[in-house]
């Protein structure tokens, strides 16, 4: 397990894998990245004891709102904590707390809500998987978070199943 997943488990937090190591278990093809994006609760003893850990630390926040995103550093590591704010954020957490990795739909809805090429690339390299998928979780959120035109696009994009393959 990692550092920093150790750090978040003594404290309490929940969290799980997201970003595009949360693609791997539901892509056709990998993908290569050089940090760990987790999406986790916040905690104020985060900072602090991460940098007693010998982590440099970087803590994004809004005036007068908790933070939104923990950028962690040491040597190679690099660890972002995307800090849940949102409804949405904290059911995907419960969602994924079992395998500690965000579901195939939640990885979808952060996909489409980011959607920068990469994105792009991951939505349909996991459409083209063809997952089982909670469709009326992921279009309520589709919808909820106004990506639907992204979303179909996406189908539109999703090549047919290969006859005989599961």
């Amino acid at each position: 397990m990692a550092p920093v997943a150790e750090l978040l488990d003594e404290l309490g937090v929940d969290w799980v894998i997201a970003g595009a190591a949360a693609t791997y278990p539901y892509r056709t093809t990998g993908r290569f990245t050089t940090d760990l994006d987790l999406l986790c609760r916040w905690d104020p003893a985060i900072p602090e004891r991460a940098a007693a850990r010998g982590y440099a630390v970087q803590v994004h926040q809004d005036p007068g709102e908790p933070p939104h995103l923990v950028q962690l550093r040491r040597g190679p590591e690099r660890v972002d904590l995307l800090v849940a704010l949102t409804e949405y954020q904290h059911e995907a957490i419960e969602r994924g707390r079992r395998d500690r990795i965000l579901t195939v739909e939640d990885v979808l809805i952060h996909k489409l809500i980011a959607w920068r090429p990469r994105d792009r690339e991951d939505v349909d390299s996991i459409l083209a998987s063809h997952p089982d998928l909670d469709l009326a979780y992921l279009e309520a959120w589709v919808d909820a978070w106004g990506v639907t035109d992204r979303w179909l696009d996406a189908q539109r994009r999703r090549p047919p199943p290969v006859p005989g393959e599961t």
